[in-house]
């Protein structure tokens, strides 16, 4: 709680940020975020919600999210505040999961991009005239060569 207070959270969200991590750490996360009233909660979520895309911040406030949504899934309805942060956050995390597939297909399209753009090299097979399988200056006897008709 003091690590939210408003100097704390709008100066240096990297220190609440830390406790929050720790927290998760330690495996007592869950308990702190529980039981808070709607003020609390009010507050917490503001923070969560305006620090989410801060890349530095991005993996931890979304593990928070998730527990947050979790915790107080059931108190939707009760609190319109409550419920307008809800929803926005549980949005968040909808655009922050379209953004890391999106992520992750564009890696597996460089990936693909630097595979073929590397020149193939050919290293010597111990034993034998041949670099691996590929002989030079020819064509390769033990293979049968076919032959269009």
């Amino acid at each position: 709680d003091t690590a939210l207070e408003a100097w704390s959270r709008k100066k240096k969200p990297e220190v609440t940020v830390a406790v929050i991590k720790e927290l998760d750490r330690r495996g007592t996360l869950k308990n702190a975020l529980a039981g808070r009233d709607e003020e609390q909660l009010s507050r917490l979520l503001c923070f969560v919600i305006g620090n989410f895309f801060d890349t530095r911040f991005t993996l931890v406030l979304a593990t928070t999210a998730e527990m947050i949504l979790d915790i107080y899934q059931s108190v939707i309805g009760q609190s319109a505040v409550i419920d307008r942060h809800l929803i926005h956050l549980q949005k968040l995390l909808e655009k922050e999961l379209y953004y890391q597939k999106d992520l992750m297909e564009i890696l597996g399209m460089l990936d693909t991009m630097f595979a073929s753009s590397l020149p193939r090299k050919e290293v010597p097979c111990p034993g034998s005239g041949r670099s691996n399988g590929m002989v030079q200056g020819g064509a390769s006897t033990s293979r049968p060569q076919l032959q269009a008709t």
